[in-house]
């Protein structure tokens, strides 16, 4: 974080400790904790490379490094740059980056710059188009990013088949369909859910989502836990006995239950059922819960505007492809030669 607050007298970025102070505050208090970290660590490697590579430090960053930063990270390193990385550990491997990870790097360093009200070099004509061009490259070379497959009502029921009578099997039955049925909740939301914000009612519960990633102003927003959720709760609650705090805990192999779990735990269940019903588990994670979710909607004929007020998309483009992939197989031109 620290690096990230760094100025630059060449370049007229002198800020006020006082500023230094509220910005630290911003960052650390208005952003999720995750978001948090890989910002830190995108910010980091940058300067880094910046150092090493060019000699270069502080902020704001001109665009040329920006640039630089880019087709260094597309066609490779130069030896010297890259051993140094690498013996820093924040390179894992030798060669190029992946355009994701190049793509989520500039848009760390693009909120940086955001949050100081500084001039952003990754808003320039030069770097937007590059990163334009290297999308259309990637794409036409037939890359694209590495997704999860989405775990549809078939594939839901298989590894809830997994689940028999022990603690542990009841917390993950429960787990997983609160986290399909309520829309497809992010990992992070399962994991912080807490019990403060459930409540009974005569068909099941609803749950109070008090923020979420698209709801980082903290509006909130009523999500009902129904039929086989409600069940599969209830009877992990009470098996447990959890009153107050994080709802789905960790669980010993003895059966005493622990604290909250954590986002890679979460997904870590959805894998191991996953390959307890005979998938490959590489292909699942926690997000294929909530493209799943999405995508059993479009099968299904449910309208997207109702499988969005529940899943929490904010925009129709992310959520539209899930829902035309599920809704594809029901298309009747599909039939027009019988």
């Amino acid at each position: 974080m620290n690096q990230l607050l760094a100025t630059n007298d060449a370049h007229g970025a002198l800020i006020h400790n006082d500023a230094n102070e509220r910005i630290r505050e911003i960052l650390t208090e208005g952003t999720a904790e995750n978001t948090r970290k890989a910002y830190q660590g995108d910010i980091e490697y940058f300067m880094t490379w910046a150092r090493v590579a060019l000699g270069y430090e502080g902020f704001p960053v001109p665009s040329p490094v920006v640039i630089r930063f880019i087709t260094d990270h597309l066609k490779g390193l130069d030896e010297h740059t890259e051993t140094k990385l690498i013996g820093m550990n924040l390179k894992r491997k030798p060669g190029p980056h992946s355009l994701n990870t190049i793509c989520r790097r500039i848009a760390s360093l693009s909120a940086a710059h955001e949050a100081q009200k500084m001039e952003n070099p990754c808003r320039s004509k030069e770097v937007s188009m590059l990163l334009s061009k290297a999308r259309r490259a990637s794409a036409r070379k037939g890359e694209g990013p590495a997704k999860k497959r989405a775990a549809t009502r078939d594939i839901l029921d298989a590894m809830l088949a997994t689940c028999g009578e022990s603690l542990i099997d009841i917390r993950d039955r429960a787990l997983l369909l609160f986290a399909f049925s309520s829309g497809g909740r992010r990992r992070s939301e399962i994991a912080q859910a807490q019990m403060e914000n459930l409540t009974e009612i005569q068909s099941g519960f609803l749950y109070r989502m008090p923020y979420s990633k698209t709801d980082q102003e903290g509006e909130g927003k009523d999500i009902p836990i129904i039929g086989r959720a409600s069940l599969a709760l209830s009877e992990w609650l009470k098996r447990s006995g959890i009153q107050e705090g994080h709802i789905f805990r960790g669980i010993t192999k003895k059966g005493k239950v622990l604290g909250g779990l954590t986002d890679k735990t979460v997904a870590r269940i959805v894998k191991k059922r996953a390959s307890r019903a005979g998938l490959d588990a590489s292909l699942f994670g926690g997000h294929s819960l909530r493209s799943g979710f999405i995508t059993e909607a479009g099968r299904q004929g449910i309208s997207l505007g109702d499988t969005m007020a529940l899943s929490g998309h904010k925009t129709v483009r992310v959520a539209l492809g899930y829902h035309q992939a599920g809704s594809v197989i029901n298309n009747p031109a599909a039939m027009l030669m019988g």
